[in-house]
């Protein structure tokens, strides 16, 4: 049984992996990030813990209920976190939707190796955002990788890492948590593996890497004349509602739709990016075709 400290963010896709890791291994301690707190961010933090909204009151209750103490990070680089984790000496540290990287330090307290849960098939899109960029790039195939940790971003040596096919128009938030549950499968396997001496590991192709940025509110994406319609709609359906994608019609009145409806493959000679208002509440001109926005929610399917 190895003994695990988990860095986390308290979301699906840390206390999944983390469910799975604590069926047969220790975790002697969790971590969080945590923010400089003014007035307001302490009071809003009061409000969401009371109420249990906030994603670090899964952990906090995680760890209450385990018995497990419950360690902040005010950084990656966080020199009293160091210390505390030294004292506590784990195998290995496991970090799954946690925002920093983690300096070396930190790295270095883990007696056998620090593992990462990252939601790409590595070295394509490394970064804070690998979502995004995946319907970005319109890949048809994802995935999950768990990776060694080094001072470089979701660079290190690969132990585990499974791909499948991404349906098109596929909601983000199921792909999110199909990704949560692969991750911890995963995770648990390499531990296993670490535990009985059988893992393995190689190295990433540099020449292969992507980088998957954040990216600001409000930033246009889509090139609408040259994304053909069955690709903005892929696009704009798989991120509904998490992200929408700035538009704005003819009365340069901003567009907010609410959900994706379909596409229409027949060329219309308009404008790429050209917004006409409907019955139904938008098409938006592309490439050879169009895209249909409802201005009321549907399900995602």
């Amino acid at each position: 049984m190895l003994r695990i400290v988990f860095f986390g963010s308290g979301g699906d896709g840390s206390m999944v992996p983390l469910e799975a890791v604590s069926r047969t291994h220790r975790v002697i301690a969790l971590v969080k990030p945590s923010r400089p707190q003014t007035w307001l961010r302490r009071t809003a933090r009061s409000i969401l813990w009371r109420t249990r909204m906030g994603k670090s009151a899964a952990m906090a209750r995680w760890a209450r209920i385990h018995d497990v103490p419950l360690l902040e990070a005010i950084s990656g680089s966080d020199s009293e976190l160091a210390n505390q984790l030294k004292r506590l000496r784990p195998d290995v540290i496991c970090v799954s939707a946690f925002p920093w990287l983690l300096g070396r330090e930190i790295l270095q307290t883990a007696g056998r190796v620090a593992l990462n849960v990252h939601s790409s098939l590595l070295p394509r899109h490394r970064g804070p955002n690998p979502w995004l960029w995946i319907y970005y790039h319109n890949d048809r195939r994802t995935g999950v990788t768990v990776h060694g940790m080094n001072d470089r971003a979701d660079a290190g040596v690969i132990f585990a890492q499974k791909a499948f096919d991404l349906p098109r128009g596929f909601p983000v938030d199921r792909l999110y948590a199909r990704k949560a549950a692969l991750g911890g499968e995963l995770l648990l396997q390499v531990l296993d593996q670490l535990e009985s001496g059988e893992a393995s590991s190689r190295p990433q192709e540099e020449t292969l890497g992507t980088y998957a940025p954040r990216v600001p509110d409000g930033i246009k994406l889509v090139n609408f004349s040259e994304w053909d319609a069955e690709r903005v709609w892929h696009f704009l359906r798989g991120l509904c509602p998490r992200r929408l994608e700035p538009l704005w019609d003819r009365s340069e009145r901003q567009v907010r739709y609410k959900s994706v409806l379909g596409y229409t493959e027949r060329d219309c000679g308009k404008t790429g990016g050209l917004v006409e208002s409907t019955s139904f509440g938008w098409n938006v001109y592309c490439r050879g075709g169009s895209v249909q926005l409802g201005n009321s929610r549907q399900p995602n399917r």
